[in-house]
């Protein structure tokens, strides 16, 4: 369907568009009452690397962690993906309540191996104890991964807390996307349906004459004479054909077909 018949099926329904608009503006305003504000808590939590190393030759050496923090993204990704899982996602939506949510990353603005905790919630009780259960799982995610290894404490990859919202701010996020949302899905859809009724109503009658004058010219253009008319005189006048002319060129043909054959019998 064309945007011009879409427009003029909308200009000639306004009274429905209109009453769109209204209930556009009513259920949007239903949904962010719904909503309402939400409360975001984050924190971050360091992946710490062992204090002892083992040498080349078997020999213990112990070293600053903070000097080797780049040798752990490697675990801080294999803890993200863990967290991220469906089996904490399911475990996490049967612990709290419907809306709330989470998100891990790893913290890209620097190159320490920090992993970022963002819970949002409907309270903000609710988005503290959320956060601190997530922040929670990382040493023991790092414990699954090195059980089996039977390295001691001095060399196994640990945790650190780095940041933990105490009070989670309000924030209007939640809200914002969901009136966005039924806005447009609401008005576009209404809008379609006007314009598809329109349609349809309009093919039982006659033809709107806006939509006859915007039909596209003809394929062929009329002929056009080629005889140069003169400003100061009138326009030519073409007389209508002599139907008799041809029956008359047939009756001499015919007379001198005739005695040419008289001709021939003569000879």
């Amino acid at each position: 369907m064309e945007m011009r018949v879409v427009w003029r099926s909308l200009r000639r329904r306004w009274y429905l568009v209109l009453a769109l608009a209204v209930l556009t503006l009513g259920a949007t305003f239903l949904v962010a009452q719904r909503v309402g504000e939400t409360y975001e808590a984050t924190g971050t939590v360091l992946v710490f690397p062992p204090s002892q190393t083992e040498g080349p030759t078997g020999e213990m050496s112990e070293e600053n962690p903070y000097l080797s923090l780049g040798g752990v993204g490697q675990a801080r990704d294999v803890v993200v993906r863990a967290l991220t899982s469906k089996q904490v996602g399911d475990a996490f939506g049967e612990d709290y309540p419907a809306g709330t949510t989470f998100e891990i990353v790893p913290d890209y603005t620097n190159s320490a191996p920090i992993i970022l905790f963002t819970v949002e919630a409907a309270t903000p009780e609710v988005a503290t104890e959320a956060l601190s259960s997530l922040i929670d799982r990382v040493p023991v995610e790092l414990e699954k991964l090195q059980s089996g290894l039977d390295l001691p404490a001095a060399q196994r990859v640990t945790s650190v807390v780095l940041t933990r919202d105490e009070s989670p701010a309000a924030t209007k996020k939640a809200l914002i996307r969901s009136s966005l949302m039924t806005m447009a899905a609401l008005g576009g859809m209404g809008l379609l349906l006007i314009a598809l009724v329109d349609g349809w109503l309009s093919g039982r009658r006659d033809p709107d004459p806006e939509d006859l004058a915007a039909e596209d010219p003809p394929e062929h253009p009329l002929p056009v004479s080629l005889h140069p008319v003169h400003a100061d005189d009138p326009s030519p006048v073409h007389a209508a054909p002599d139907r008799a002319a041809p029956a008359e060129v047939t009756a001499r043909l015919v007379k001198r077909r005739g005695r040419r054959d008289a001709r021939g019998e003569a000879s």
